[in-house]
């Protein structure tokens, strides 16, 4: 492990022929954060004022905040080998992860791929991609363009456009945060555009049953970007999962501590024995009924991928013991 000397360490290492940021924070139990499309190691300070006792590693994804665009095509898999190779980094042979949006789709494909170096999975507003709840058309033509990462009036019209959940809307914090797209490294328009084209073509319908670590599903329950179904369809298919939904909260629950997210994370994350956490007790196992409940409750979005999702779920029926 890196030692930390006061509260954040940053250093660069060589990823995949291109230097990537790394930042750690704090000493205890390693917890990996993959962040959204985007967004840089700057953007997770309301969350780790919750997570005293943890030792932090997040890292800027390749394109975004401090670290080069690639050079070769870009993938969630390819996104999944960095943050692998982050932990290589970092010494840590294991460690508990948290994906947050597009990160979710990073950290499922992680937790895929190398079971043993992931201890625990958070999955925070994200989806199971090629087959998913499409968002709000309005909401997703906001994030569409990096603009809102590099003027003020670009930020304001994103925010307008994303329409914010009503406990967003009455949050200061969720204020800083969206000013924070303005600040500590905008993504480049090559690294933004290569995170969307992999999500575009990300699907983990095929393998979801295949993960096995207890994974917690936190989603807000007015979120327009990645509806809240998106999480009931993932809890349905992983084969330890439950979702906790944060009534009056959207997409950016985990910038206030008024949600009460980080403390469900850092509960869920902390005890020994996962099912004995009040964030575990407290959340829902989601059955065929919920699921058909959820969905059907999904606003409609206008756009044509709401035309393809339910019939490419149905290639990927349930598992049978899901009832």
């Amino acid at each position: 492990m890196i030692a930390t000397a006061g509260p954040d360490v940053e250093r660069y290492v060589t990823i995949l022929g291109r230097p990537v940021r790394i930042r750690v924070r704090g000493e205890g139990r390693p917890l990996l954060l993959i962040n959204g499309l985007g967004a840089n190691v700057s953007t997770w300070g309301s969350l780790l004022k919750q997570l005293d006792g943890f030792q932090v590693i997040s890292f800027d994804a390749p394109g975004v905040g401090r670290s080069p665009s690639p050079v070769a095509p870009y993938t969630i898999a390819r996104i999944a080998n960095v943050a692998r190779q982050v932990l290589d980094a970092t010494d840590l042979e294991q460690a508990d992860v948290l994906g947050y949006s597009l990160g979710g789709s990073v950290a499922q494909r992680l937790a895929f791929e190398d079971p043993d170096r992931v201890r625990r999975l958070v999955l925070v507003s994200s989806s199971c991609g090629v087959g998913g709840i499409p968002g709000s058309l309005s909401a997703l033509l906001a994030v569409s363009t990096p603009a809102r990462h590099y003027a003020t009036l670009g930020s304001r019209l994103a925010v307008r456009m994303i329409d914010l959940a009503p406990a967003e809307k009455e949050s200061r914090y969720i204020q800083q945060q969206t000013a924070m797209w303005l600040h500590d490294g905008a993504p480049s328009v090559l690294g933004y555009a290569l995170q969307m084209t992999a999500f575009t073509t990300f699907h983990s319908l095929p393998w979801l049953h295949r993960i096995s670590q207890p994974t917690l599903l936190l989603s807000g329950s007015a979120d327009r970007l990645i509806p809240v179904a998106n999480s009931a369809i993932l809890a349905a298919r992983l084969q330890q999962a439950r979702l906790r939904v944060f009534e009056r909260w959207g997409h950016y629950l985990l910038h206030d501590p008024a949600s009460g997210a980080g403390a469900t994370v850092a509960d869920f994350l902390g005890a020994e024995n996962h099912a004995g956490s009040s964030a575990w007790i407290g959340a829902m196992d989601v059955n065929r009924k919920a699921l058909a409940e959820f969905i059907g409750s999904a606003p409609r979005s206008a756009h044509p991928a709401s035309l393809t999702s339910g019939l490419w779920r149905r290639l990927y029926p349930l598992p049978k013991d899901v009832d």
